[in-house]
């Protein structure tokens, strides 16, 4: 019998009861029980992809309608971690209140990260219609913001170090990265939806965004690499940063890299790129430098590149063709996000206060609560993600957890003594 997470019943009342959180109630009691039932969803439907099992999470969100609520709560998350948490942050919130904001963080990845396996499915993306348009701005933002920032460096036994809005930081630097590397793949979702999606879509895609263009300059930062303080080599592998010792020397193409070819693949050699796309002498030349990048070992790692880069090399000697009149196409633009910003514009400072004035008040017990009923849901992740526990401290593979919070795993008694006074705060979190 499959491992399952949730019953039939328990995914029908979890999805027809699902609502878009509202920025002054983030953060809140009853927010968080609509965090867990999110999370438990999303690692459902992790579960039936890997199972390869029946779509009971997806026939169900299409049967509600639900789909479109998914890129609202995401655009919600993305406007309170681009508004509010940057004023929570100033005011130094206790190192054992950190955890509640870190849920509210993780939560817009949370719900990213449902909305990706859903738009997997053609018919998924197609329920979004105009929609697709909010998603498609969505995930363009995520991915600029990877392309301006710094890419986060591996703090790793560093983080007891660092003051509770430096932890929370760097928390968030990582989340975003995560978000804005795997929204690559939904751009891709949304390419090869095309034809079933409004016409403005493609537009706003090829002209407005300028996508092939985004991805060639993701594809020259490489942003799924990294270092330590120490200056040791990591690469972002599911979501996490991962050191060589733990991914191999000889790894042999990075996951995000992969999705950039493949989302770069489906953009040039759609039909619709030059009926949308006016290829400029600069374009084709950024266009054409990939080809130095599609050597042997990786069109043998993906095949279908072999087809690109035979494009690429006709285009390298090609004319560049003149202007030509494009069709008339009514312009659609995202609306979500504006009516957010314009609905709470000054009122910023305000929702911080009021959120920092609940977590000043929050008692140890409350937060226990707060992080007992998290942590039932992130337990199941041992279903989704069945890989070997790593030593909190060393790395190193291990055999024993923490007997009092059952979370932290630990080689020995030597690592688990050495780590102790940085996990404590945690584990007395947990636990009473």
């Amino acid at each position: 019998m499959e491992n399952t997470i949730l019953s039939r019943s328990e995914i029908e009342v979890f999805v027809s009861n699902l609502n878009i959180s509202q920025l002054d109630s983030v953060g809140s009691l009853s927010w968080f029980e609509n965090h867990k039932r999110l999370h438990m969803l999303y690692q459902e439907a992790l579960l039936e992809t890997i199972n390869n099992s029946n779509e009971t999470i997806k026939e169900t969100f299409l049967l509600h309608g639900k789909i479109k609520d998914l890129v609202y709560e995401a655009i919600c998350l993305s406007v309170w971690r681009l508004n509010i948490f940057p004023l929570l942050c100033k005011a130094e919130i206790e190192k054992e209140k950190v955890f509640p904001v870190f849920v509210v963080l993780y939560h817009e990845a949370t719900a990213f990260g449902l909305l990706e396996s859903l738009a997997f499915h053609s018919d998924c993306v197609e329920s979004l219609q105009d929609s697709a348009v909010e998603l498609l701005d969505y995930c363009v933002h995520n991915i600029l913001q990877v392309i301006n920032r710094d890419v986060p460096r591996v703090l790793k036994d560093k983080l007891g170090d660092l003051s509770s809005s430096e932890e929370l930081r760097h928390h968030e630097a990582t989340i975003l990265h995560n978000i804005g590397l795997r929204s690559v793949c939904v751009l891709r979702y949304i390419a090869e939806a095309f034809e079933i999606l409004p016409l403005g879509i493609s537009s706003r895609f090829y002209n407005h965004h300028d996508v092939p263009m985004l991805l060639c300059k993701v594809l020259e930062l490489s942003p799924w690499y990294t270092s330590d303080l120490d200056g040791g080599r990591y690469q972002f592998v599911d979501g996490n940063w991962k050191s060589r010792y733990e991914t191999g020397e000889d790894e042999p193409l990075n996951k995000s890299e992969g999705q950039i070819w493949l989302c770069l693949r489906q953009v040039l050699l759609d039909q619709r790129f030059l009926q949308y796309y006016e290829m400029s002498d600069f374009r084709r030349h950024q266009l054409c430098k990939l080809i130095s990048y599609l050597h042997d070992e990786l069109l043998d790692q993906l095949s279908p590149l072999v087809e690109l880069k035979h494009w690429l090399c006709q285009l390298s000697v090609a004319q560049v063709p003149p202007p030509q009149s494009r069709p008339l196409i009514l312009e659609l633009y995202s609306q979500y996000r504006e009516k957010l910003l314009q609905k709470h514009s000054g009122n910023w400072e305000k929702l911080a206060a009021k959120l920092g004035r609940f977590l000043e008040n929050l008692d140890i017990s409350q937060i226990q609560d707060i992080a007992k009923g998290v942590a039932t849901a992130y337990q199941t992740l041992d279903l989704v993600e069945p890989e070997p526990p790593r030593c909190a401290n060393c790395g190193q593979p291990a055999a024993r957890r923490c007997s009092r919070c059952k979370a932290a795993w630990y080689c020995g008694r030597e690592c688990q003594v050495k780590q102790w006074e940085k996990h404590k705060i945690a584990c007395l979190v947990v636990t009473p």
